[in-house]
């Protein structure tokens, strides 16, 4: 009876808890990886998100009729003006994300568009655009940098007028997708 309870009351011997140490190391280092590039994959459908937001206000820009101030003639079908990158410093440069301010969406672009960040971020945004009627194009891009290495990812849309709509890109360019 005595030895019995002997046994039971040992515990794990030092080889065991080295087998078990072990274990879970080779279990992290094949974990940690995937899910880093789990984490950096769900950061990227912020991109996609907001390109298709750009697109759609670039769309419904071209269609509405627009005119100089104090004139009653319209003005010929286009985009909105190009816009540099927004906000104009990357956000690894301000600690990872972009802190919303609204005086950076003010430009008359981004109200054109009726696109603004409210919410932190880790892209800046750019719209350039050219032309007038169904000679108009534009391309959106977002632009990151979601390890502040020197590699920048860069997500596109493109669009341009035909006569009577605007036709564009059923998918979103990537460059250096998770970089």
């Amino acid at each position: 009876m005595k030895r019995a309870r002997e046994i039971s009351e040992r515990g794990f011997t030092l080889l065991e808890l080295m087998i078990v140490v072990a274990i879970m190391g080779i279990l992290a280092a094949v974990a940690v990886p995937s899910m880093m590039r789990y984490i950096a994959k769900s950061k990227t459908s912020e991109a996609r998100q907001h390109l298709e937001k750009i697109y759609n206000g670039a769309r419904i820009y071209y269609m509405d009729v627009h005119q100089q101030p104090g004139s009653m003639q319209p003005l010929e079908a286009q985009f909105p003006a190009s816009n540099a990158a927004t906000p104009a410093a990357s956000c690894c440069s301000l600690g990872g994300k972009c802190v919303p301010s609204q005086a950076d969406w003010g430009t008359p672009t981004w109200m054109g568009l009726q696109f603004s960040m409210d919410d932190p971020h880790y892209y800046q945004y750019d719209f350039i655009s050219s032309g007038l009627g169904d000679d108009a194009e534009f391309t959106a891009r977002a632009i990151g940098n979601l390890d502040c290495d020197a590699t920048f990812s860069t997500y596109s849309m493109y669009g341009e007028a035909e006569p009577g709509r605007v036709v564009g890109a059923a998918a979103i360019s990537r460059e250096n997708e998770l970089e």
